[in-house]
């Protein structure tokens, strides 16, 4: 049987077949292509392996976004070659939700826009939603997300701080005073007010929550009476009532409001206050009760320094229903005073876990509810000291995020209750001397010494074939 000519040409057939599936594999490789572009452009997806996740949003900035019931827009303006840095940006808030819309303007070459919405600085976004807007200065997080909140709240809502018997001041910014809660409110969108209850019969119609932060005299009873008419009739309120607080306030929160408010300091033994540089005066709350304001605070602790206890009462026939927030370690109890700076614990002192805050409701008797707040209902909170909040303390872990959302809940805004975004933290690598000396050997000696070893052993390798 002949051989066949290894010089000879496969038939015409037999190329076409093969020029054929060539031309098959193309298409489909094509086709792949084009789909894996179309399901990347729907469906935009990227993961952040850094370790402060510093290229993606915070988990509660990605609440908000996916809550959105109307359409956010964003508009950029800036230098051109700025845009591409922002979009990234941006894109992390569009890949959350398909309400939001984002515009990059130039205002160099579209001065008209700039003078619009009176921009005076690069870098300046608006922030616009169902006719609100606000404006933001700087491409970080945790400041376009809260202008995100103003903007999605709405018209600012009144709070009111109850003045005349030695409340803390908002404008005070010493130590003890609460000129950065102030601004922590306002952030969120409330104006800030005083209430002087002595010279006003009845508080406000616009008031959205009254705080009595830590009077340091008795209220009188015609300034009570102010106060219990505006819940009556539907209002909402915060109480901060430390240890030393007594008088016809506190006799109203534990009858006409069923709190339990017991006398005493409360001492914290556990020593983990001690990890923060915090004394046993200053205990620390990290278990939190089923309720809206705590049920994201998982994880974060509280700080409470000179608290009393807070309970819910056992009034019979009580119309208010009332429920715990947080509660001290097991490790604390209750001391009948500090006075003479020496504590000793007693078996028959209180133990832990100790209740340092509750929050109630109370059906309003108001005709029309919305002249006192936004629900039929009042609300209302109670925590065992006014020093959580104060300038020295706010900062503290969980503080100002506890603070905020309880003043969400009982403005009737539960929907932003969140742990706020935190700013982005610096984490440097310290390398000693002989780590750096180790780098230096091994990546600007050893790795091109490696290299030049393999290379002549390849080459010797060939050179014996």
């Amino acid at each position: 049987m002949a051989e066949q000519d290894p010089n000879l040409k496969p038939s015409r057939p037999n190329w076409l077949v093969q020029r054929g599936s060539l031309v098959a594999y193309l298409l489909v490789a094509l086709a792949v292509l084009v789909a894996v572009n179309v399901l990347a452009s729907q469906h935009d997806r990227s993961w952040d392996t850094t370790k402060a996740h510093t290229h993606s949003l915070d988990p509660e900035s990605v609440k908000i976004v996916q809550g959105l019931r109307q359409p956010l827009h964003f508009i950029y303006f800036d230098r051109t070659e700025n845009f591409p840095a922002a979009r990234e940006f941006f894109g992390r808030y569009q890949r959350e939700s398909n309400k939001v819309a984002v515009d990059y303007v130039d205002p160099d070459r579209h001065p008209d826009q700039a003078k619009q919405y009176k921009i005076q600085n690069y870098g300046s976004i608006v922030v616009a939603s169902g006719g609100h807007q606000e404006i933001v200065t700087n491409m970080a997080e945790q400041d376009v997300t809260n202008a995100m909140v103003r903007v999605l709240k709405g018209a600012r809502k009144v709070v009111y701080f109850a003045e005349g018997d030695g409340e803390r001041d908002p404008d005070d910014s010493g130590r003890t005073g609460y000129s950065e809660l102030k601004s922590a409110l306002e952030a969120e969108n409330f104006t800030v007010q005083k209430l002087v209850l002595a010279q006003s019969p009845k508080v406000p119609a616009d008031c959205a929550v009254l705080i009595v932060a830590g009077p340091a005299h008795a209220l009188l009873q015609p300034e009570v009476q102010a106060i219990q008419d505006y819940i009556t009739g539907g209002g909402h309120a915060l109480f901060m009532i430390g240890p030393d607080s007594n008088g016809p306030l506190v006799n109203y929160l534990q009858t006409g409001l069923n709190v339990k408010l017991t006398p005493g300091v409360v001492i914290d033994t556990s020593g983990i206050g001690q990890l923060f540089g915090a004394s046993a005066v200053m205990p620390i709350a990290a278990q939190y009760d089923p309720h809206p304001i705590t049920a994201q605070m998982s994880g974060a602790a509280t700080l409470f320094p000179y608290a009393r206890t807070v309970d819910p009462g056992a009034v019979p026939g009580a119309k208010a229903v009332v429920s715990p927030l947080l509660e001290t370690t097991g490790r604390s109890f209750v001391t009948p005073s500090i006075a003479s700076g020496q504590v000793q614990e007693s078996p028959t002192d209180r133990h832990g876990p100790l209740p340092l805050g509750v929050a109630g409701t109370l059906a309003t008797t108001s005709a029309n509810p919305s002249d006192a707040g936004d629900s039929a209902e009042a609300r209302f909170v109670v925590y065992g000291s006014p020093d959580f909040v104060s300038n020295s303390i706010l900062s503290f872990q969980g503080n100002r995020d506890l603070f905020l959302n309880t003043m969400d809940w009982l403005s009737t805004q539960q929907n932003f209750i969140t742990i706020r975004p935190k700013a982005p933290t610096n984490t440097p690598v310290n390398l000693s001397a002989a780590q750096m000396r180790m780098i230096v050997y091994t990546f600007l000696l050893g790795l091109p010494l490696a290299v030049v070893i393999i290379g002549v052993g390849v080459w010797w390798r060939r050179r014996a074939l």
